[in-house]
């Protein structure tokens, strides 16, 4: 496939790597030579502002976007295509819309670099600031669509032409917030919890909090690694934990992370799973933080760590990425949505992560995370609709192919499965 465009850009060149090569599976040139693409035989595109001449069977008229070098707020102009509402019009060409300026847009996360864009109370940008969701379709993986017509319009002009979707895989990934109810909270939190339990006369949890700092065997509901191990075992794959690993604070309560408990959790965890790095709450803000955590996880479990998820989903783009990049991390699952399900990132598929402050594409994976049980609990007030929620969106992932990453806790009060 030869692909024409007037100037070849960091941005171009991200979303037709994504489009193309990723999504679709085709192997691709790009020039600006109108004689070499004209001289071509075989199948090829424009994407220009203007036609580039009769003989040109497809052509896609292009936004500005992909050829600017900075940030600025842009224009969303909502525009029918294929039953939704999408942006960025196009006046002709083969499509109603820029399917690669729209791409782009929601690939790199363009809109989280607004900084008028309005925050929660973690400083989180929510749903409801999203044109996905303000256009209706944070449901729909928007660009393996667009990906996926573009495909077939090329099979309309050129019929032996191929392209094929990715394989479609589940993942699942727990977060590990607080490993144990009762187990391993080192002697202050031992004698507070002990002393709440004493003035509401709560005797079981008094005689739990004693079982559990004497290391005898007790109930425990956060307690399901063991559920975990014969899980995955049974099923011949692989799942991912991403261990908070920090002190004791309002917003990080794990068990300390250099307590014997925290020590032979890891040792047990590494003998199924992969383990991840967990950053906690302040890491957005103080970037040494990723690299203290991750030496120190590191160093307790005798591993390499390579992957890692924000906790609470707390990040800024692009400043935690490139810090994440620093701290040598390679993949990072946070792209997902704390207060909804569906697709943050527009796609099913892992991608590059795109710098829009630097204009450069940077060696960090960008995982995209499709349902979190905290969020479908606070959503929905059943069990039964949480369900119905992830197997339409998983189902929606195996029609266009990819990785369904699903995200649950450990010590959540509801389990999913």
């Amino acid at each position: 496939m030869l692909v024409y465009v007037p100037q070849i850009t960091p941005r171009v060149r991200f979303t037709l790597d994504v489009i193309l090569g990723r999504l679709l599976n085709i192997s691709y040139d790009i020039t600006t030579d109108l004689s070499v693409f004209e001289s071509c035989q075989t199948e090829k595109l424009a994407y220009a502002p203007v036609p580039i001449d009769k003989e040109c069977k497809i052509w896609i008229e292009a936004h500005p976007l992909l050829f600017e070098e900075s940030f600025h707020q842009q224009q969303i102009i909502p525009t029918p295509w294929n039953g939704i509402q999408l942006f960025f019009p196009t006046s002709n060409g083969a499509f109603p819309i820029d399917i690669f300026a729209v791409s782009f847009y929601l690939l790199s996360r363009y809109e989280e670099y607004n900084p008028d864009s309005r925050r929660d109370q973690h400083n989180r940008f929510p749903i409801t600031e999203s044109v996905s969701y303000q256009l209706k379709f944070y449901r729909k993986p928007v660009v393996n669509m667009l990906a996926y017509a573009l495909g077939e319009e090329i099979q309309k002009h050129y019929p032996f032409f191929l392209f094929q979707k990715p394989e479609f895989k589940t993942l699942t990934t727990y977060d590990v917030d607080i490993a144990y109810q009762y187990r391993g909270k080192g002697l202050f939190r031992f004698i507070g919890s002990l002393g709440k339990s004493f003035l509401h006369l709560d005797f079981k949890t008094i005689g739990k909090n004693i079982q559990g700092a004497l290391g005898i065997k007790h109930e425990d509901s956060f307690d399901r690694f063991q559920l975990h191990k014969d899980l995955f075992e049974s099923e011949n794959s692989k799942p991912i934990h991403f261990i908070l690993t920090t002190s004791f604070s309002k917003y990080n309560k794990n068990i300390s992370p250099k307590s014997k408990t925290f020590k032979e959790l890891i040792r047990f965890l590494k003998g199924f799973s992969e383990i991840g790095l967990h950053p906690s709450y302040l890491s957005s803000e103080r970037p040494e933080l990723f690299i203290k955590e991750k030496n120190l996880l590191e160093e307790i479990g005798n591993i390499q760590v390579r992957k890692s998820r924000q906790h609470y989903l707390r990040f800024q783009f692009p400043s935690t990425f490139e810090a994440l990049i620093e701290a040598g991390i390679h993949e990072d699952y946070s792209l997902g949505w704390h207060d909804e399900a569906g697709f943050r990132l527009s796609t099913t598929i892992p991608i590059p992560f795109f710098n829009i402050q630097t204009n450069s594409i940077r060696p960090l994976t960008l995982v995209p995370l499709t349902a979190m049980d905290g969020a479908l609990y606070h959503c929905y007030e059943t069990l039964e609709e949480c369900k119905n929620v992830v197997e339409e969106l998983r189902q929606k992932v195996q029609v266009y192919g990819g990785t369904f990453v699903i995200l649950y806790h450990n010590n959540s009060k509801k389990h999913l499965f």
